[in-house]
C-alpha cells in the first residue's frame, strides 16, 4: 500500500477513534459512534452487493432485522449467550434471504431484483405483527439481553469497534480476492466474464450468502447493544438514510459507505434540534454533493488530491 495523506488520514482517524473513550469519553458521543459502527457495516455490505457486484437490492434493511430478531427471540426467550444467538442470527438470515431473495433472483436481473427483495422487506412488518407470540409483534422485541451482564458503555463500544474492524476488513478481502473479481467482471461485462468461465449462479448465490450472513450479525451487534427492536427498523426512514450513506459516500468505493455513514449518523443525530426539516437538510446536503460530485464524497476527496499534487508539481 502506497503511503500517501488518505493513507495518514485513514490510520489517524481509526487511531481517534479507539483513544476517544480513554482522552474523552463523552457517553452521548460514544453511543452516535457506536452507531455509526454497526450502519457502516451495513451500509458497505449493501455496496459489497450493489456497488461490487452489481446487483440491485432494496431490501438489506431486511437482512438487517431478520438477523436481529432471531438473535433477540434466542437470547431472551431460550437464555442463550448473546455471542452464539448473533451468530445463528447471521445463519438465519443467510439462510432466508438466500432460499427467498438470492435463489429467485438467478431468473431475474435489473429492477425486478430490485422489486423482489423491496417486496421481501416490506412483507417482515406484517409477518412480524402477526406473530406476536414470539416477536412482540408492533410493539416489538424489549430487554433483549446485552452482550455480558453489567456491560459499560466503554466496554460495548470497543466490542462493536472490533465488530467494525473485523466486518470491514472480511470486505477488503473479498473485494481484493478472485471472487471480487468475479463480482466487477460480471457487473461490467457479464457476457465476456461468462466467456472466461466465470460462474454467474456461483457468484450471485454467493453474494448473498457473504451479504445477508454479515448484515444479520449486524442486526445481532444492533439488538443487543439497543436491547430492542420492532417494526419501526423497516420503516422508511431507515431505508432511505442507508441508501444514502452508499450514495453519499461513492457507491462501488471500498471508504464511500463508511464516510457517508459518518456524515449521515452525525448529520441525523445533531440535526434533531431542527425537527421536520432534518431530513430536508440532510437531502440538500446529499443533493448538493451529488450535483457537484456524482461520485459522492470519494470523488471530492480525490478532486482534492488532484489539486494538492498538480500544486507540489508547480513548486
Amino acid at each position: 500500500m502506497v503511503l500517501n495523506w488518505k493513507v495518514i488520514a485513514v490510520a489517524l482517524g481509526l487511531a481517534g477513534i479507539a483513544a476517544y473513550p480513554l482522552v474523552h469519553g463523552n457517553m452521548y458521543i460514544m453511543h452516535i459512534l457506536i452507531l455509526f459502527f454497526i450502519w457502516s457495516a451495513v451500509a458497505s455490505n449493501w455496496n459489497l452487493l450493489m456497488g461490487v457486484a452489481g446487483i440491485s437490492s432494496l431490501g438489506n434493511i431486511g437482512f438487517l432485522a431478520v438477523g436481529g430478531y432471531a438473535s433477540g427471540i434466542l437470547a431472551k426467550s431460550l437464555g442463550w449467550s448473546p455471542w452464539g444467538c448473533m451468530i445463528l442470527g447471521g445463519v438465519a438470515a443467510m439462510v432466508i434471504v438466500t432460499l427467498l431473495v438470492g435463489l429467485p433472483a438467478l431468473r431475474l436481473s435489473g429492477i425486478y431484483i430490485a422489486l423482489l427483495s423491496l417486496i421481501f422487506a416490506d412483507s417482515l412488518p406484517t409477518v412480524l405483527t402477526q406473530t406476536r407470540t414470539i416477536t412482540g409483534g408492533a410493539m416489538g422485541l424489549h430487554d433483549i439481553p446485552p452482550f455480558f451482564a453489567d456491560i459499560t458503555r466503554v466496554q460495548a463500544y470497543y466490542i462493536v469497534f472490533g465488530f467494525f474492524l473485523l466486518i470491514h476488513g472480511a470486505i477488503w478481502w473479498i473485494i481484493r480476492s478472485s471472487t471480487g473479481l468475479a463480482f466487477v467482471a460480471l457487473r461490467d461485462s457479464k457476457a465476456f466474464a461468462t466467456a472466461l468461465g466465470v460462474s454467474e449462479y456461483k457468484e450471485k448465490i454467493k453474494v448473498f450468502v457473504m451479504v445477508s450472513f454479515m448484515t444479520g450479525l449486524c442486526g445481532g451487534f444492533y439488538v443487543h447493544y439497543l436491547g430492542d427492536i420492532s417494526p419501526a427498523t423497516l420503516a422508511i426512514e431507515p431505508f432511505l438514510l442507508a441508501i444514502a450513506m452508499m450514495e453519499l459516500g461513492g457507491i462501488g468505493t471500498f471508504m464511500g459507505p463508511v464516510l457517508g455513514s459518518a456524515v449521515i449518523v452525525f448529520g441525523n443525530e445533531f440535526l434533531r434540534l431542527a425537527g421536520t426539516l432534518r431530513l430536508a437538510i440532510l437531502g440538500g446536503l446529499i443533493c448538493a454533493t451529488i450535483l457537484f460530485f456524482p461520485g459522492g464524497i470519494i470523488q471530492l476527496i480525490d478532486w482534492i488530491d488532484r489539486k494538492l499534487t498538480s500544486r507540489k508539481k508547480q513548486a
